[in-house]
């Protein structure tokens, strides 16, 4: 029996990603696309301080340290990842109302919001297996070539979006 591809779950992870965004509807689904550029920043900034952290070069207070085998692209994604679900869960938590609801722009958002945490976890991964990756996936392939793109389309859209409403 032959798995699926790795682009059947990439569509999947879209579809997932999209339906939450209908669920959350519009406000909320521009602050989860916010908390994940938030958690981008945190990842680039923090993951090589809690990778020495964690192979025993930095020590707390001067004795605590681990000693794994946690590669900095693991540390990157669970960083990245956590902190999205952190700052996500937080900002929408709040019992704040939601506005007009537009299904285009609630689907732009969740799109952009997957595409953006994929592009980003490839960006994590060693090389290697980022290329092997793109190799034998179309969508990743794309998503990894596209990054900056992905990067600067949100905002982008948010601008254009938003403009008609000023």
């Amino acid at each position: 029996m032959q798995l699926p591809s790795v682009d059947v779950f990439i569509a999947l992870i879209f579809l997932v990603g999209i339906g939450y965004g209908f669920l959350l509807k519009r406000e909320k689904a521009i602050t989860t696309l916010c908390s994940v550029y938030i958690g981008l920043v945190i990842a680039s900034s923090f993951s090589q301080t809690i990778f020495d952290f964690f192979n025993g070069d930095k020590t707390i207070g001067g004795s605590v340290w681990i000693k794994s085998n946690a590669s900095l692209s693991t540390i990157s994604v669970i960083v990245f990842l956590l902190s999205i679900l952190l700052i996500s869960g937080a900002i929408n938590s709040s019992n704040s109302k939601s506005g007009d609801i537009s299904p285009i722009e609630v689907f732009f958002y969740s799109a952009l919001t997957v595409a953006l945490i994929i592009s980003s976890v490839l960006g994590f991964l060693p090389e290697d297996i980022r290329n092997h990756y793109t190799e034998i996936s179309r969508g990743a392939g794309y998503l990894y070539n596209f990054r900056t793109l992905i990067i600067v389309l949100p905002p982008l859209t948010l601008i254009l979006l938003n403009w008609k409403k000023k």
